[in-house]
């Protein structure tokens, strides 16, 4: 009825790996529908642009 002290503190014997594996793969399967929905959004023809700062020669040393 009551279980010893002992097992208690005894790992699983029978763990299941199912459900960890399973919302490994929705998520891995949602990151990809939220990529493909997005990328497809930013190809209406609008090119991208991206501007960098302006990085000086400097011939000094510091």
């Amino acid at each position: 009825m009551f279980a010893r002290r002992n097992d208690r503190l005894a790992p699983e014997q029978r763990a299941s790996a199912t459900f960890p594996v399973a919302v490994l793969l929705l998520a891995v399967c949602a990151i990809f529908v939220y990529l493909t929905i997005g990328g497809g959004l930013l190809e209406d023809g609008a090119d991208t642009v991206v501007y960098t700062r302006q990085v000086a020669d400097s011939t000094g040393q510091r």
